[in-house]
C-alpha cells in the first residue's frame, strides 16, 4: 500500500516545484542569470589558472550557460518592464527585441563554442568571445545595479 508520509512529502515537494516554476518572468530571467553568473564564475576560476582546467566541466559549463540565455530571452512580456521584484533590464530591450534577441543568440553561440572546445589552448581562445558577447548584452540592455 502507499505511504502516507511519503505522499505528503511528494505533494509538498510538488506544491514547491509549482512555485518555482511560476514565480514570475523578472524572477524567472532573474534566476537564470544568477546560474550564468556561477558557471562563468567557475569557467574564469579555469582560466585564471586558480583551477585546474577540466574539459568536461567546461562542457557543462558553457552548455548551460547557452540553454540558460536561449531562455532567458523569452522572460521579457511586455508586463515585466518593472518589478517588483526590482528589475535591472533596460526600456531598450522592448524598444529593440530583434536587436536583443541578437544579442542573446550571439552569447549562446559563443557559449556553445566554449562548450565545444576539446583542449585547453581552444577554451582559453574562445573564452573571451564569450565575454564580449555577454559584455555587449549587458552594456545595451541592462542598468547596472545600484
Amino acid at each position: 500500500m502507499f505511504n502516507a508520509r511519503a505522499i505528503t512529502v511528494a505533494a509538498l515537494l510538488a506544491g514547491f516545484g509549482a512555485a518555482v516554476a511560476f514565480a514570475g518572468p523578472i524572477e524567472d530571467r532573474q534566476a537564470l542569470m544568477k546560474g550564468n553568473g556561477k558557471d562563468i564564475g567557475a569557467l574564469a576560476a579555469m582560466l585564471k589558472g586558480e583551477k585546474a582546467y577540466d574539459a568536461a566541466a567546461v562542457k557543462e559549463h558553457a552548455a548551460q550557460i547557452a540553454d540558460h540565455i536561449q531562455k532567458f530571452v523569452t522572460l521579457f512580456p511586455e508586463d515585466s518592464k518593472e518589478g517588483p521584484p526590482e528589475t535591472y533590464a533596460k526600456a531598450e530591450i522592448w524598444t529593440d527585441m530583434d536587436g536583443f534577441k541578437m544579442a542573446a543568440e550571439n552569447a549562446s553561440k559563443a557559449a556553445q563554442e566554449v562548450a565545444s572546445t576539446s583542449d585547453e589552448a581552444g577554451f582559453k581562445a574562445a573564452m573571451p568571445k564569450l565575454g564580449d558577447a555577454c559584455g555587449a548584452c549587458h552594456k545595451k540592455y541592462r542598468r547596472p545595479k545600484d
